[in-house]
């Protein structure tokens, strides 16, 4: 008889322990959740974390595209030589953007000029497109301030540079 037990254990007893051993995991999972709860959440003082968080967001970037391409002819030597260029430039404030598009023949007509002021040579180097590009922004700003308009244009990008 001794044999028949270790060989088929009762069937009460091993369902007791598999409900059990469920009830107290089911248990110490809802203690573990409402501990982290209680110790993470909470707070009582919603002021102190409106103080902390940051009130000064930066605005959203602006970009505009300043198309078409501007081609410029240079003469170098004896060899006809030009450039074709696409920049896009970018402001946080909508009204210089605004500005810029509603001037926008003069801003072009005063890069043009800037263009063609620049040596071929030099623009064949990364410094001499650093060069142009913050030109640009110099230009467009200045002839924002000349009209009376807040100059905010932050930085021109080259979104196409070609010589040849």
């Amino acid at each position: 008889m001794a044999d028949e037990e270790l060989e088929n254990p009762p069937e009460g007893g091993s369902k007791k322990n598999v409900i059990i051993f469920a009830v107290a995991l089911v248990v110490a999972i809802g203690a573990s959740v409402g501990g982290t709860l209680f110790f993470l959440g909470g707070n009582d003082e919603p002021e102190a974390v409106a103080a902390v968080a940051p009130t000064n967001k930066p605005k959203t970037a602006i970009y505009q595209n300043m198309r078409p391409p501007y081609v410029i002819n240079y003469l170098t030597g004896a060899k006809p030589r030009y450039l074709q260029a696409e920049f896009s430039i970018m402001a946080r404030d909508e009204k210089a953007i605004e500005s810029v598009i509603t001037h926008m023949p003069l801003i072009r007509s005063q890069i043009v000029g800037f263009l063609t002021d620049q040596n071929f040579l030099e623009l064949q180097t990364q410094e001499g497109k650093d060069a142009v590009r913050l030109g640009i922004v110099q230009l467009i700003n200045d002839n924002l301030a000349r009209l009376d308009v807040q100059p905010g244009i932050e930085t021109a990008l080259i979104t196409n540079f070609v010589l040849q």
